[in-house]
């Protein structure tokens, strides 16, 4: 069975900036009834980028201000314009890590909250050489630590112990260990 449409009549923009657009669209119901509903949608689209070195992934420690507390998380952000998806996430990663993706795969696509963000977020998978850091560049209101390699049975007990509470984090653990043989 196939839930009904709720149906936009307008899109309504309420607030811009550099980042993306929050609407508050006037809709109907499957019913008929009229309402409204909120939405965001960002200007870029995304990328997450799954880190990999030898039998291990890494996470960076990244405060997160909207919770307002520590969030492990797989590097990512958006695209720049002209940018590939597997560009993006070479820069993403090189950017919040230091590391320099040898070769990239991309695993699918997410969408972080069905329910309120419109964008999707492209799964890239990149293969470092070395597990070494390098010199990280992020940006101005990232607030984020050296990263950490885990091993599979590592990263599963992150979730377990919910020290990993990133949904885009954990879903894009999924898909990579989806496509593991």
């Amino acid at each position: 069975m196939q839930p009904r449409r709720i149906r936009r009549q307008e899109a309504v923009e309420v607030y811009r900036n550099a980042y993306g657009s929050l609407y508050d669209d006037d809709v109907v119901s499957p019913d008929g009834k009229p309402g409204r509903y909120l939405r965001w949608k960002w200007s870029t689209p995304g990328v997450v980028v799954v880190p990999r070195w030898a039998d291990t992934v890494a996470l960076v420690p990244a405060f997160r201000y909207p919770i307002g507390d520590l969030s492990w998380e797989f590097p990512r952000g958006g695209r720049e314009p002209g940018e590939s998806v597997e560009q993006a996430a070479a820069r993403e990663l090189n950017e919040e890590t230091g590391l320099t993706a040898t070769t990239t795969r991309r695993l699918g696509v997410l969408h972080a909250d069905t329910g309120l963000i419109e964008s999707s977020i492209e799964v890239v998978e990149a293969f470092v050489a070395t597990p070494e850091f390098g010199k990280r560049s992020p940006e101005v209101m990232e607030s984020v630590e050296e990263p950490v390699w885990f091993s599979s049975p590592e990263l599963r007990t992150a979730f377990t112990e919910q020290r990993v509470r990133c949904a885009i984090t954990i879903a894009a653990a999924a898909l990579a260990w989806s496509r593991e043989p």
